[in-house]
């Protein structure tokens, strides 16, 4: 718990500390260049010369902002690929991975597609028939995610033609940010758009409109803006780079969601490079991207997601296998797919390695099966982690709880525990959370609250506990259509859930009870579904809305 008072230009506090978990007490900080509140579940961040000082459980204001809902078809797998960027490497891609029997939500047509950064014109030498690809993908049920920045080139790096057609009429009509000018950035050089102008919001738009086609469900919004200078100008006055940010995450949030409601952007939360970047009120697929894909990177990127989980980011996705630099080992890459299944989101493709380095089936037939495993099971919550991403939208919070930064350890939920492995030492130690009791996933032992356990994993698995009592809802791709529910039996357990209608953002809300005693379930639900109770190797179905059945 933390105390914040302003007194002049002097900033006292007490705060936790989260590289140590510690409590730091009457710290006194000067010279701040930037102090911002962030009113999401009750979570604080202050900017400071010396670094980064989070805040949680403040209570900063009722006024709680709270994130978005993440359509259901996005707590899945999506892939990409850094290193053909044409149509055949994607198609490949998607087709290599259905083949093998893994599930693709979508894949991320990462730069470049375009002929000239942005100009949303599809690179006809590197993508022959786009909507073609896309119309084949989603006939698979693979959506198209897109990527960009703000920049309107006039020169391209990698790209068939270095001037945008737009380009001159950006600059005419004077829609950049920082007076318009063209300055250098990554992918070459260009003006960034002014996301504080009406009118230039409304050009851009325009200008997405040519390639947000049916088939195409977001965007992967890269960081450009960290180019522009550290104060400049927009149509609102001198404004800094990290209030200018939000304007631009923002606006590509609004143009996904308003065009389909089943839409996402896929952003970045907390960065250790930037710090914040973007709202939490529109973020609905936090990313945590842009790290190498060794221990070092894994733990670094754990850090940031635990970090965006506490500020109150609420689905965040792990990108397998890091993206650059160093290329992850077998063991690497498959400890990372583990962590990652026990987030929102695996997001896997990078430029770190040849195109076959992203690809399970390259690391051999175990950890093929394993990576396989981690897919289904991320599949298999759906369910439980858009019930906890709804209840985070109505209640503030984050899909990734109780997060131990030194041990690498969190709760996904309530109801479901892990530890990443990060290290060539299989043999791991950690505690399990201090409240309830936990079932090893694996062997079904029970072990109570707040135990320290040291155990050796063989590579296929992972620390993985369920509380004692839970009930999640899962899917089961042997049961289409059918309303599933895992029961662990712990006396009398009753849980509410907001369980997706179908693919979107549109829920249901539906009560279940047990009593391990009677042996009875009990379902009080807002609209009829065929239901599934399993408990153990026991199973019971029933349809309806309102239900009363014993399991025997």
């Amino acid at each position: 718990m933390e105390r914040v008072c302003q007194n002049g230009h002097t900033l006292f506090l007490w705060y936790e500390d989260l590289n140590t978990n510690k409590i730091q007490k009457n710290i006194m900080m000067k010279n701040l260049f930037k102090t911002k509140l962030v009113k999401c579940g009750a979570a604080l961040s202050l900017f400071v010369t010396a670094g980064i000082c989070s805040a949680q459980n403040l209570n900063v204001s009722p006024n709680t902002v709270c994130p978005p809902i993440t359509p259901a078809w996005a707590f899945g797998h999506i892939v990409w690929e850094d290193s053909l960027n044409n149509q055949k490497g994607a198609e490949t891609l998607v087709n290599s991975y259905i083949e093998r029997g893994y599930p693709v939500d979508a894949i991320i047509i990462d730069s470049p597609w375009s002929k000239s950064y942005n100009d949303f014109e599809w690179d006809p030498r590197r993508y022959k028939d786009a909507s073609g690809m896309i119309k084949g993908f989603m006939q698979k049920g693979v959506r198209t995610i897109l990527w960009l920045t703000g920049f309107v080139n006039e020169k391209g790096n990698d790209t068939s033609e270095q001037k945008s057609e737009t380009f001159d009429e950006v600059a005419r009509n004077n829609y950049g940010a920082y007076d318009s000018r063209s300055i250098g950035w990554w992918k070459g050089q260009g003006i960034h758009i002014d996301f504080t102008n009406d009118a230039a919001v409304k050009w851009w738009y325009s200008q997405l409109d040519k390639v947000f086609t049916e088939g195409v469900y977001g965007w992967k919004v890269d960081q450009g803006e960290v180019h522009l200078p550290g104060q400049f100008n927009t149509s609102k006055g001198m404004m800094t780079n990290e209030a200018f940010r939000y304007y631009y995450y923002d606006a590509m949030y609004d143009y996904a969601v308003d065009r389909k409601p089943d839409g996402i952007t896929i952003a970045r939360p907390y960065s250790w490079q930037e710090g914040l970047t973007s709202s939490i009120e529109k973020n609905n697929m936090a990313w945590c991207g842009d790290f190498k894909g060794d221990w070092e990177g894994m733990r670094s990127q754990i850090n940031d997601i635990y970090r965006s989980a506490r500020y109150g980011y609420g689905a965040i996705a792990c990108e397998v296998g890091g993206f650059h630099r160093v290329k992850s080992t077998s063991l690497q890459f498959l400890r990372y797919a583990q962590f990652g299944c026990m987030t929102a989101c695996m997001i896997n493709g990078g430029e770190n390695g040849p195109f076959s380095a992203h690809l399970p089936w390259t690391h051999g037939k175990e950890m093929e099966d394993a990576y396989r495993w981690c897919v289904n099971w991320l599949k298999s919550l759906v369910p439980y982690k858009f019930s906890t991403i709804v209840d985070a939208h109505l209640k503030g919070g984050s899909l990734i709880k109780g997060t131990d930064f030194v041990e690498h350890s969190h709760l996904l939920g309530n109801d479901i525990f892990t530890k990443a492995i990060t290290s060539d030492e299989n043999k791991v130690t950690y505690h399990l959370p201090d409240e309830g009791e936990w079932i090893d996933y694996w062997t079904g032992e029970v072990f109570q609250a707040g135990v320290k356990i040291t155990e050796e994993y063989p590579i296929s698995r992972f620390p993985l506990f369920i509380r004692s009592g839970a009930i999640i809802p899962m899917t089961d791709a042997s049961m289409p259509g059918k309303r599933i529910f895992r029961i662990y039996p712990n006396g009398k357990t009753v849980r509410r859930f907001h369980l997706p209608k179908g693919d979107g953002i549109e829920y249901f809300d539906c009560t279940v009870s047990y009593d391990e005693r009677k042996g009875r379930v009990t379902v009080a639900s807002d609209a009829p579904a065929d239901f599934v109770f399993i408990i153990g190797k026991k199973s019971v179905s029933a349809s309806g809305e309102h239900i009363e059945k014993k399991i025997r």
